[in-house]
């Protein structure tokens, strides 16, 4: 069938908006097709990490932060108990914490405004495919008229979400639950430092707030295990495992929200990319990969994945040829691997140490020494840094830092050495081998 488009975009959610507003005004022919474009509100997905910010700015897109009250962040806290430290980005680097339903209405909209994009309201129902078994297309119900219609494109890239259809066709991938994440937004609330993520590590349970708008601050709770929490269950684990370590300037928003019993809930996965690499189809953002959002990294590597398949994209002449299509297809997947293994690893890895008493103790004190090892560690979080090296260094430099410090303080406490050990490398290895191999 002869194509109108360059590129269908099946999901018009942030990595597919995205990825239109960049490729639209270079001329790409686009189809983005969505079932509803409304503002929606998500829990998750506000906490742009430098490493976010300076790829959507090279995308020229950075204009699209202001004029909507998104706040720079300027590093991290972590609060123990009394104790509080603070680690600033790497200099001249800035993240930023916003409304994601109200970022991505400006996205859509920058690509919306480009003749070269055809917004297409509809359910997308299936691949098409050629007799060579080759992508050349989707079909889909138009949400108006509920008739069956069909885009055909060179390209289809499917960018629709977590509860992605079309996963089980391009990938082998397995996805998890590790946790859920229960969401309030405390308005008029004082953080302890102001412009900073903050991460309290002094309940069981941990949690972490950063500002999202200038009178409003995002609070998301860690709810353990795999299964959605009833609400009798949720406000028994504030009770006990959150409201007694919420900080004092923080109280009466953090009361004021439960009143209003405004909180959200979703669960957290994990999908490492384990792509079906197939003619005329890629996968893009949480369709093929995600990671725990405790440490704020899925917008960077979905824009990072954005740059990396458009600038392959872009190295071509023409749509006119699959073979060379499926050439740029296959180099994305080998370069973003390797662009987005330090945020995939650290996410969970993070995770995993912030649930075991032992390491969430000896991070603290690591970090708390600050200097080289405090900014490389946070570099790795921001998405700065994406040695390999670098990650595997540092997490088992606090390993055997909180092992050595615990043998010190008594060498009675060996037995506690080694689990500090055994428990890192128990963490690291699945996510390392998932990630990496």
């Amino acid at each position: 069938m002869k194509s109108e488009f360059d590129i269908c975009i099946i999901g018009a959610g942030m990595a597919g908006a995205t990825i239109a507003a960049y490729l639209a005004p270079k001329g790409i022919k686009i189809a983005l097709i969505d079932q509803c474009f409304k503002e929606k509100m998500r829990i998750v997905g506000e906490l742009l990490q430098p490493g976010a910010v300076q790829s959507f700015e090279q995308m020229g897109l950075g204009s699209l932060l202001d004029d909507f009250d998104a706040q720079p962040v300027e590093g991290y806290s972590l609060l123990q108990g009394e104790e509080k430290i603070t680690i600033p980005y790497p200099e001249n680097f800035k993240g930023m914490g916003l409304h994601n339903g109200r970022f991505l209405q400006r996205i859509r909209a920058s690509a919306l405004q480009n003749e070269s994009v055809t917004q297409i309201h509809g359910k997308a129902l299936q691949l098409l495919e050629n007799e060579q078994d080759e992508i050349i297309g989707v079909s889909y119900r138009e949400s108006l008229s509920s008739e069956i219609k069909a885009i055909y494109a060179p390209l289809t890239i499917t960018s629709d979400g977590f509860f992605s259809n079309f996963r089980e066709h391009l990938s082998n991938n397995e996805k998890t639950v590790t946790s859920y994440f229960i969401g309030l937004i405390l308005k008029n609330c004082e953080m302890p430092f102001p412009k900073h993520g903050h991460v309290f590590l002094s309940g069981p349970t941990p949690f972490i707030c950063y500002p999202i708008s200038s009178f409003e601050v995002r609070l998301l709770i860690d709810f353990p295990g795999g299964q959605l929490p009833r609400k009798v269950a949720l406000q028994a684990h504030l009770d006990a495992n959150v409201t007694p370590y919420i900080p004092e300037c923080m109280r009466s928003s953090y009361e004021q929200a439960l009143r209003e019993d405004g909180f959200k809930v979703m669960p957290n996965h994990y999908m490492a990319a384990k792509p079906i690499i197939r003619k005329g189809a890629v996968m893009l953002g949480d369709a093929l990969n995600m990671r725990h959002p405790l440490t704020g990294g899925g917008l960077t590597a979905v824009f990072s994945d954005i740059q990396i398949l458009s600038t392959h994209l872009l190295a071509m002449p023409n749509f006119n040829n699959a073979d060379l299509i499926h050439e740029k297809i296959e180099a994305y997947y080998r370069d973003r691997q390797y662009a987005n293994a330090n945020l995939n690893i650290l996410a969970n890895a993070l995770y995993g140490v912030m649930s075991n008493d032992l390491l969430k103790t000896a991070v603290f004190k690591y970090l708390k020494c600050g200097g080289a090892n405090a900014q490389e560690s946070i570099a790795i979080l921001a998405g700065l840094n994406k040695n390999h090296y670098s990650l595997i260094k540092q997490f088992f430099s606090v390993a055997l830092f909180g092992a050595y410090d615990t043998v010190r303080e008594s060498i009675m406490n060996i037995p506690k050495a080694i689990k500090i050990l055994s428990d890192a490398f128990t963490i690291i290895k699945p996510l390392a081998k998932n990630e990496l191999w």
